[in-house]
């Protein structure tokens, strides 16, 4: 028994070649997969044939299609993006002190519009505010704004009254990295990007896995058996930005030929535990 993978297509375009290419070296099936294929009552073929239901098969690809997954077809694992933990509400209180944003504030979008002049009061610095939403679908992109950007960048929000919200002081960042865990271990990972801009590199300093099984230490609880660890670097010091689910966050230059291998084999794993 071996997994087959899922990848939503027109997502990941070229970079999905190598994902793919990877999954089939090592002998498992991988194909390309339009959202539209799982909509409700909607059976997807792959390697020439429908995907039935009870099926071990990992999807891979963008919050709608983890959660089209996770809703409507009984696939194990299916998607690992556990939505309600990766809430910024639920696990900033588990890994507030190694978090980047560790003071901050949590309200609706549309009362932080409405608080803007207390907020800039309380956390700006150098007149800038960090913004995201809680949830990990991200109604908008977090980044770190201005007074007068405030209203703009959270306008989303406005048409959703129960959008929470994080409001931080923003902070510099140097470099990224995003580390694939599973189990409370780390796989691998990659450098993603450099003073804001994008910068890949397949590197995984020793001094980020020491960070990462040190938090995995002083914290017990997890978000998901797989998923995403996003660090920086600020001011010198390594923090943590955030939790990302693993079937909607890529994966850079990471170790292709562990990550997919590994996952596949614990894969299998929660299969056989959920099989009669």
């Amino acid at each position: 028994m071996r997994p087959t993978w899922l990848i939503e297509s027109g997502v990941y375009r070229s970079e999905a070649d190598a994902f793919l290419a990877e999954i089939r070296r090592q002998g498992m099936i991988g194909e390309l997969v339009p959202y539209a294929a799982l909509k409700q009552g909607n059976t997807p073929i792959v390697g020439g044939r429908p995907l039935g239901e009870g099926a071990c098969a990992i999807g891979y690809g963008t919050f709608p299609f983890a959660r089209q997954i996770q809703l409507h077809h009984r696939w194990t694992p299916g998607a690992w993006c556990n939505p309600a933990m990766l809430d910024c509400t639920v696990y900033y209180a588990h890994f507030g002190r190694f978090l980047l944003n560790e003071h901050y504030a949590i309200l609706p979008g549309v009362e932080a519009i409405r608080q803007a002049d207390w907020l800039f009061d309380a956390f700006a610095r150098d007149g800038r505010l960090f913004v995201r939403p809680t949830a990990c679908d991200k109604l908008f992109v977090g980044r770190a704004v201005s007074r007068d950007d405030f209203a703009s960048i959270l306008s989303p929000a406005r048409y959703d009254p129960g959008t929470l919200v994080v409001v931080a002081p923003a902070r510099p960042i140097a470099r990224e990295w995003r580390l694939i865990v599973l189990e409370g271990h780390v796989l691998g990972g990659s450098q993603y990007a450099e003073n804001g801009q994008r910068s890949v590199r397949a590197e995984l300093p020793a001094e980020l896995r020491a960070f990462a099984e040190r938090m995995f230490t002083d914290v017990r609880w997890r978000p998901d058996p797989v998923f995403m660890l996003d660090i920086c670097e600020s001011a010198g010091v390594l923090r943590l930005v955030e939790l990302n689910g693993f079937s909607t966050s890529w994966l850079y230059a990471c170790d292709l030929t562990t990550v997919i291998a590994e996952l596949s084999d614990f894969a299998v794993r929660e299969w056989e535990r959920s099989s009669p």
